[in-house]
């Protein structure tokens, strides 16, 4: 052992390589490496390097050739100035882990090439194939000085191609992809039917999908985004948690998507800009007295933070799918909903309904500025909750459901405001802001004439 060192080192040392102590050069820790001696690498004179066991093929990466752009100051090269097995990979001392890579320890892959190739790494992105035929060839095989093209070409086994950039083996990739679910008609399929990288990923590049996904399975797996997730469907339950099954559907995590943060969860389809109840604060000590006091219960985060299903109620631990907001219902006249956190007899003591600029912050985020209506949209909640805090929910006119989206037989005038989703609200019929009309309950015109404004027909 100790001899086949010795000579490996005074022929390294004629080359003009560094060859470190003994010491420094640990041998393999784990692994077929670690059953190797010296002299396998190192006898008969000369410097083994890996090919001599491991077909050159296994490696896409190019060796034998000179870099051409600069290099850190620890990555050998051979005699010639060409790039090695060596060059990227340390036998000695290496972790099988991450297939002996030289570097820092727990360095990812990517973070390893990165070292080198820098913010160019992205040029020798051999997905954008449509930047020069060279980079073809990092997945394509040549044959008699032919790139070859087509079904059948890669230089690799499928998985074993693509895993030497994304590493997709050691994440457990496709694990974390449903079983169940069923892909479209016409992807393409390794022989014997089975799904391989290309069949959902289009190796040579996409413009309008992320992770290079084919377009037509993309718009298989977001079938769902326009439409409504809270329904009793299998879609439906695949849009909030990461399983389909009932009984896997469980506390404490509920196997909930974006990580169990179910306040991020529900944003991700109810963005901001359409208004909802402060989430993810826990509440004020004068509040939480008042939900102490209330017998309706609602729910906080494991934290005590108030979180989107406070207030809201999916319905599935009822066995009745659908969104509702808790202890709300038009119909039964109820709206306790905001009682069990806020004090109705404070709110309603002071009334916004007055041309003060101190009372503004009742109903908006901030004191508007004179002159600029902007400001009017910048309100605590959606318009039916402001109104809600003082005044009951009983459904009118003449016992009617005016909350919602008029339907195309109706003609809502221009003058009347509708919602954030073209829905009729309370202030399209109600002057919230002080005014000079005269007319009763704040309306915006004389009753009879308020109607004719949508139901002229």
């Amino acid at each position: 052992m100790r001899a086949g060192w010795a000579a490996a080192a005074a022929l390294l040392l004629g080359l003009g390589w560094a060859v470190p102590a003994r010491p420094e050069e640990p041998p393999p820790v784990t692994g077929a490496h670690a059953d190797l001696a010296c002299d396998d690498c190192h006898g008969s004179g000369r410097v083994t390097d890996c090919w001599e066991c491991h077909e050159a093929v296994e490696n896409p990466h190019p060796v034998g050739v000179s870099p051409t752009i600069p290099l850190p100051d620890w990555v050998p090269l051979g005699p010639d100035g060409a790039l090695l097995c060596r060059s990227c990979h340390r036998l000695h001392g290496g972790d099988p882990a991450t297939r002996f890579l030289a570097g820092p320890a727990g360095a990812t892959r990517l973070g390893f090439c990165v070292s080198c190739h820098g913010s160019r790494l992205e040029h020798a992105d051999p997905h954008k194939a449509r930047r020069g035929p060279g980079r073809c060839e990092f997945c394509h095989a040549r044959k008699e000085g032919v790139l070859q093209t087509g079904p059948g070409t890669a230089r690799l086994e499928i998985k074993r191609l693509c895993n030497f950039c994304h590493d997709v083996l050691a994440k457990g990739h496709p694990r974390n992809v449903d079983p169940s679910l069923e892909i479209p008609d016409g992807l393409p399929l390794q022989a014997g039917g089975a799904w391989s990288c290309y069949t959902c990923h289009d190796p040579h590049g996409t413009t309008d999908t992320t992770h290079l996904l084919r377009s037509e399975l993309a718009r298989h797996l977001e079938r769902g985004l326009e439409e409504n997730p809270h329904r009793d469907e299998y879609f439906a339950c695949k849009a909030c948690h990461t399983s389909s099954l009932a009984d896997e559907i469980t506390a404490p995590d509920y196997k909930l998507r974006y990580r169990g943060d179910v306040n991020v969860l529900c944003i991700s389809c109810h963005v901001t800009d359409r208004s909802h109840h402060p989430t993810g604060l826990k509440p004020p000590p004068a509040i939480r007295r008042q939900m102490d006091r209330s017998d309706l219960g609602l729910p906080l985060g494991a934290n005590g933070e108030i979180t989107c299903y406070t207030c809201h109620d999916n319905g599935c631990a009822a066995g009745r799918m659908g969104m509702t907001e808790r202890y709300y219902d038009r119909a039964a006249s109820r709206s306790d909903l905001c009682g069990a956190c806020h004090d109705r007899s404070a709110l309603t003591a002071t009334t916004p309904h007055v041309d003060r600029m101190d009372r503004c912050t009742v109903c908006h985020l901030r004191t508007p500025v004179p002159g600029v209506t902007e400001a009017r949209t910048g309100l605590v909640a959606i318009p039916r909750f402001v109104c809600l805090r003082c005044h009951d929910v009983k459904p009118h006119p003449v016992n009617a459901d005016h909350i919602r989206v008029p339907t195309d037989k109706i003609q809502v005038d221009p003058s009347l405001p509708l919602g954030p989703g073209g829905e009729v609200t309370c202030p399209t019929c109600h002057d919230p802001h002080a005014s000079d009309r005269g007319f009763p309950a704040r309306l915006r015109a004389a009753p009879g004439e308020l109607c004719s404004l949508c139901h002229w027909r």
